[in-house]
């Protein structure tokens, strides 16, 4: 099996697609490594955290930026 196809969002559990592919902005690894766009902007909305929650990497990209240019930077 390819790891592209293994590859899903730990938020959703989607995979990535070309519409809404997958991001890795902090330094998680493994199954819960990957997150959508979307994904992890609502969940900084709900949590109110800059930070992942697993490895405390803090994120470095701003939100408003992330809606209109679709990367995240580690």
């Amino acid at each position: 099996m390819d790891t592209a196809e293994e590859d899903i969002c730990r938020v959703c559990r989607s995979e990535g697609t070309q519409d809404r592919p997958l991001y890795h902005p902090c330094v998680c690894t493994g199954s819960i490594k990957f997150i959508h766009q979307e994904c992890l902007l609502q969940w900084l909305k709900h949590s109110r955290k800059e930070y992942c929650e697993l490895c405390q990497h803090r994120f470095a990209f701003t939100p408003s930026e992330c809606l209109t240019v679709p990367r995240l930077w580690v």
